[in-house]
Formats: structure tokens, C-alpha cells, sequence
């Protein structure tokens, strides 16, 4: 397996941002890498998409070329909303293989395959199919993102729960501290919670991130936590 699922404790904790970060660091790394969102909802006409801002971090130039997108992106919606409700808006389905297809594709030309989830671990792509039960299907180990605050142990445990109840490798857990995120949340919880969280879970901290005005110039507050994962990623 080459690839990694990228999941979050919520929907607005980085996952974008620390996508792009692990993906422009194994470039570096000499890798070939593919960064691929199943679904992304919210689509706009104007303004980045997701996978417009993965390319940024791996330094491609221009927009993604039209040929590229059905395999990075295989679901776009417009609707700001989960998956299963963005799709029936448009009358549409999510279909489980069309993103294994597409996913096996990318596997065959690249290193390391970057899969981005939408929102939380089991946000549902339709119906009666959470995320976590097509990427234990793919056989895909995960990463966790936890935007830390007050309250994110919880959801991190929850997440790390879910990720081993399906049967997936969990590799570990990055934190991130969003802009503002020292605003309402003592020094002291925030500096606990990644301890804590490690302890509980029995998972490692692979890295935390600061918050950073500019993303795109994070590399080097990565690179620890790039680290960790590579040697973890092919243990795994």
C-alpha cells in the first residue's frame, strides 16, 4: 500500500494545510506524490479549491489541468454540507468504486498517494457508507489531524477508536494550533492536550504544528513531524 488517509477530528482543523505539508516534504524527499480528496464539497467557482492548494505546496504551476481532476477529485459538489447531502442535492450518489478506481490509478504512478478526507472519520459519503469503512476497504493506514484546543482529547480518542474498530493502521496524530487558538484556551491545556491524548489513545504525537500566517511557508515547522510519519508510514 502507498498511500495515506488524512483525517481530521472535525470539519476547519488543517487538514488541507497539513496535507500539503506532508506532500511537499516527501517530494523534497525525492517522492513522487499524488494529493487526491475523494469528495470535496463547497465548490465555488471562484477561489482555490482543495486541490488547487495541494498543488501550491508541491510547487505546480497554474491551475489543475481538466485531464487530472476525474483522479484527484473524483466528487465535487457545490453545496458547503457533508457529502451524502451535497451529492442528493445534485441528484447524485457517491459511488464507493468510482473512488477505488480512481485511488488504484494514482497508486500505479506515484510513491505515496495523499488521500485528504472530508470532515471527520465516519462523515458520511452517502446513506448507509461512512469514509472510515471505504478506507479500510482500500486497506489505507491513517493519520489523524486534532485542531488543538480546549475539548480536542475527546475527539481525538473518539477518532483514534473509530480508526482501530474498522481494522485500520492508525500511524499517529499531528496537532495544530489554528490562528487565534491561544485566544479563550490557557497555555496549560494547550501544551497537556498532545501529552494526554498520546497517553489515552496509545498513539504517537507525530509532530505539532504552530500557527502560521502563511502555510505555504510552513515547511520547516513540518519537517519533525515529516519525519516521524515517513519512518512510521513504512513501518506501518
Amino acid at each position: 500500500m502507498k498511500g495515506v488517509f488524512v483525517t481530521g477530528t472535525g470539519t476547519g482543523v488543517g487538514k488541507t494545510v497539513v496535507c500539503g505539508l506532508l506532500a511537499g516534504f516527501l517530494r523534497r524527499k525525492g517522492m513522487r506524490v499524488a494529493v487526491q480528496k475523494w469528495v470535496e464539497t463547497g465548490v465555488r467557482p471562484a477561489g482555490p479549491s482543495d486541490i488547487e492548494v495541494h498543488r501550491r505546496f508541491l510547487g505546480l504551476p497554474g491551475p489543475v489541468p481538466e485531464e487530472e481532476l476525474p483522479d484527484l477529485s473524483p466528487y465535487r459538489f457545490s453545496l458547503p454540507a457533508s457529502p451524502h447531502l451535497a451529492a442528493a442535492r445534485e441528484g447524485r450518489r457517491v459511488d464507493p468504486a468510482v473512488i477505488a478506481a480512481a485511488y488504484a490509478r494514482l497508486e500505479a504512478r506515484h510513491d505515496v498517494v495523499v488521500v485528504e478526507g472530508a470532515g471527520g472519520f465516519l462523515v458520511p459519503l452517502s446513506e448507509d457508507l461512512p469514509a472510515g469503512d471505504l478506507v479500510a476497504r482500500i486497506g489505507l493506514p491513517v493519520l489523524v489531524v486534532v485542531a488543538n484546543r480546549l475539548g480536542c482529547v475527546n475527539e481525538a480518542l473518539l477518532t483514534a477508536e473509530a480508526v482501530r474498530r474498522r481494522g485500520s493502521v492508525l500511524l499517529g496524530m499531528v496537532f495544530n494550533r489554528l490562528p487565534g487558538a491561544e485566544s479563550g484556551n490557557p497555555p496549560e491545556i494547550l501544551s497537556d492536550n498532545p501529552r494526554i491524548a498520546a497517553k489515552m489513545a496509545g498513539a504517537p504525537v507525530l509532530g505539532e504544528l504552530p500557527a502560521l500566517d502563511d502555510p505555504l511557508a510552513g515547511a520547516q515547522a513540518f519537517d519533525a513531524a515529516g519525519r516521524a510519519f515517513l519512518e512510521r508510514w513504512r513501518a506501518a
